[in-house]
């Protein structure tokens, strides 16, 4: 649980603890307690949203329209305007050869023959009257020049769509909600394949166009932006204020902050509940940021892998770690060793900044105890399944593998 002001971390707080207006509490459980709860549980995946997918295709069609060139519409209506005189003159001015006028059908069909310029001979002007004989031949001067400029300026739109659509450009003119990546390394690539998959749109901003990650991303539908992620046109391209977060995922702790300082100075305070995220390899430097510069959270990828590398040398067998707040968090599952510190101790007796969420019982055939209850105990071949930080995590990893005897030395449940 963390205060209002982002303040220190309780961790795994007492039932007495109180809880005050503005205090961000996390909270975890069954799916089915949330529920209870009245707390929306998170789902492996977003349900189907009929509405946002009919406003995704409102968006590609105003796009599409967007794109029209105006002189496209301009030499419509330029045809549109001479077929309309063409129609209404031959309307009034044709005689067949038996005297009467053309129906408004025949006119319109003799006018679009004649600007095609595919005549079949069932109408023709050479009996006419010299004046519309001239007319004719401005008829289908002009109405060659238009179509021709029609049809040529269509295929131009038609070819920049589909290249912006290969680009991915196309896409981010009406974007909104989407999720804005910046750095497309190892870190990067994995977090753009994990938004794609809870189908969030993601969006990604790399300085290199080389990238070889840049291929793989843009064949899985992600728009891939090539330009520098501290200037001002690059995050309005992306369209920055309409973004659901930020992710600032390069290799250098310089570069991530520097455009971290771009992103707060480009969202200013409208931008106030948008997450930024900045990836930072130096723990303190991360602590720093966090604490001093308003940009949001600053995480450390060396701080969440280390604990699953402690781990697996250990025998911890580290399920997750993610924060809370500023305090790294780890979930972890441990078998209890036959005669180990922890075989025959009570949950109570454990550190209070560690939560045990469920044990799988080795007598019972694994059945899951879940929750267990502050009297019960351990057994060997217990599975247990627990939630903490990771320093308090190992020191009971390494009580499990002292005997009793062994934690009754001085300084032996703390020693590294």
């Amino acid at each position: 649980m963390t205060g209002p002001d982002g303040g220190d971390v309780v961790v795994c707080p007492g039932r007495d603890h109180p809880v005050r207006p503005g205090d961000l509490v996390t909270l975890f459980g069954t799916a089915e307690e949330l529920a209870l709860a009245g707390l929306d549980g998170e789902t492996d995946g977003p349900a189907p949203d009929r509405t946002g997918r009919l406003r995704e295709k409102w968006h590609l069609a105003r796009s599409l329209i967007s794109e029209v060139d105006r002189r496209l519409a301009y030499a419509l209506g330029g045809l549109m305007a001479l077929a309309t005189v063409a129609i209404v003159v031959l309307r009034l001015g044709y005689r067949e050869p038996d005297g009467t006028r053309m129906t408004l059908l025949d006119a319109a069909y003799f006018t679009v023959e004649t600007i095609a310029t595919v005549g079949f001979g069932d109408f023709n002007f050479r009996s006419q009257d010299p004046w519309l004989r001239g007319f004719a031949i401005s008829l289908m001067l002009l109405g060659a020049l238009l179509a021709t400029t029609f049809f040529a300026l269509l295929t131009n739109v038609l070819v920049t769509i589909r290249i912006e659509e290969a680009l991915g450009n196309r896409r981010l003119k009406h974007l909104t909600g989407h999720v804005v990546v910046i750095g497309l390394g190892s870190v990067g690539v994995r977090v753009v394949e994990l938004l794609s998959g809870a189908g969030t749109e993601v969006v990604v901003i790399e300085r290199d166009e080389h990238n070889r990650y840049a291929a793989q991303v843009r064949a899985s539908g992600v728009p891939v932006v090539f330009a520098d992620a501290t200037l001002p046109q690059t995050l309005h391209r992306v369209q920055l204020p309409a973004a659901r977060a930020v992710a600032v995922l390069t290799s250098d702790d310089l570069v991530n902050l520097e455009t971290g300082l771009a992103i707060r100075d480009h969202l200013g305070s409208g931008g106030a509940g948008t997450p930024v995220v900045l990836r930072l390899f130096d723990r303190t430097l991360a602590a720093t940021v966090e604490r001093n510069f308003g940009l949001g959270q600053a995480r450390s990828t060396a701080a969440l892998a280390a604990p699953w590398f402690v781990g697996a040398a250990l025998g911890l067998d580290v399920i997750a770690t993610f924060y809370v707040g500023s305090q790294l968090m780890l979930l972890g599952r441990l078998t209890v060793a036959a005669g180990g510190g922890l075989d025959g101790l009570a949950m109570q007796d454990l550190s209070a900044r560690t939560r045990v969420v469920a044990i799988s019982r080795a007598a019972d055939r694994g059945v899951l105890e879940h929750p267990p209850r502050r009297d019960t105990r351990f057994a060997s071949g217990d599975r247990a399944y627990l939630i903490g930080p990771y320093e308090d995590l190992l020191q009971v990893l390494r009580r499990d593998t002292l005997s009793p005897a062994g934690l009754d030395e001085p300084g032996a449940a703390t020693r590294p």
